[in-house]
């Protein structure tokens, strides 16, 4: 039997609609079958898309603080120009930071009242030229650095998933970056691989109801008839997602993305944390990953196709 049939119908919509109503925890454990990962970690991260989410991140990390938690922030120029102090407090708490490009193309949602504003972005990133893409991850990269002191060394597509394009590797090579975490577990599998030349993908994981799909706060809270809004709903998926990858004494890598304001106005990230702390399970930055990962890796190997070979072969 091909074991890798639940991946491949990750690219067909109507296909995953039906298996996500039939046989949602099925697909979830099949999709994280090899782990590959031999050190238990959860890598929380977080893309500042609008204002409101930087509103919120004074109060975020000190939550993360609380927890003695370190975390990953995608970071979008326009935002860092505007909200200088609010972004350096992220650098100065000891947080990551990921370009997530200058602009954010398609930003603008007209059925939410703070995707509306003036100016916001209303192109698809995949559907911009390559040398628009370019211009939009080099743009980022020069923001960040000028404005933050820091200069980022990871990736963030725009809405990921979907809208991601592998044509953005060769640009992030270029610009000495060491990661992207922009595909979906359904789509490339869970572990990590080398996309491009040093540039690791980093798949963000599923979620346990909705497999081919991510672990996020948009389809769980934050969207108009979110999933699963109900009161420590996203909590308690997160109970189970730790309980399918860091089985046994495995050990796995949890990979989610959070919006900052639907992670702390719902209170949902609280208990997440908790979880993580009862557990005794290690908070990580990508960075950490990428050195963990550098020092096992094959260096022969430099695309997708041939680090599929090490799928089984723990990092």
């Amino acid at each position: 039997m091909d074991r890798n049939w639940i991946g491949r119908i990750g690219h067909w919509p109507l296909a995953t609609k039906a298996l996500t109503v039939l046989a949602p925890r099925f697909c979830f454990a099949h999709l994280l079958r090899n782990r590959g990962e031999a050190r238990s970690r959860c890598i929380l991260s977080f893309d500042c898309d609008f204002p409101r989410d930087i509103e919120v991140l004074k109060r975020l990390v000190q939550l993360l603080g609380e927890f003695s938690a370190r975390a990953s922030f995608a970071c979008i120029g326009q935002w860092v120009l505007k909200y200088p102090d609010e972004h350096r407090l992220l650098v100065a708490s000891g947080h990551e930071i990921i370009n997530h490009t200058e602009t954010h193309p398609n930003l603008y949602h007209p059925s939410y009242d703070y995707a509306r504003e003036k100016g916001l972005s209303r192109e698809y990133f995949n559907r911009i030229s390559s040398d628009a893409r370019r211009l939009e991850i080099e743009r980022g990269h020069a923001t960040l650095s000028d404005i933050l002191g820091v200069a980022p060394v990871g990736f963030r597509t725009p809405h990921f998933g979907a809208l991601h394009v592998d044509d953005v590797y060769p640009v992030l090579a270029n610009l000495g970056y060491r990661f992207s975490s922009s595909t979906m577990t359904s789509r490339v599998g869970p572990v990590p691989f080398q996309a491009h030349k040093g540039v690791w993908e980093i798949p963000v994981s599923p979620c346990p109801e909705h497999p081919f799909g991510v672990f996020d706060s948009w389809h769980s809270i934050g969207k108009c008839n979110a999933s699963h809004s109900e009161v420590g709903g996203l909590t308690s998926l997160f109970a189970d997602l730790l309980d399918a990858v860091i089985v046994g004494n495995r050990g796995g890598l949890v990979n989610i993305y959070l919006d900052p304001w639907d992670a702390v106005e719902s209170g949902e990230l609280r208990g997440m944390l908790e979880l993580l702390r009862e557990r005794s399970i290690l908070t990580s930055s990508y960075r950490d990953l990428c050195d963990d990962m550098d020092e096992v890796s094959d260096p022969s190997c430099q695309d997708r196709g041939a680090l599929q070979e090490l799928e089984s072969k723990p990092i």
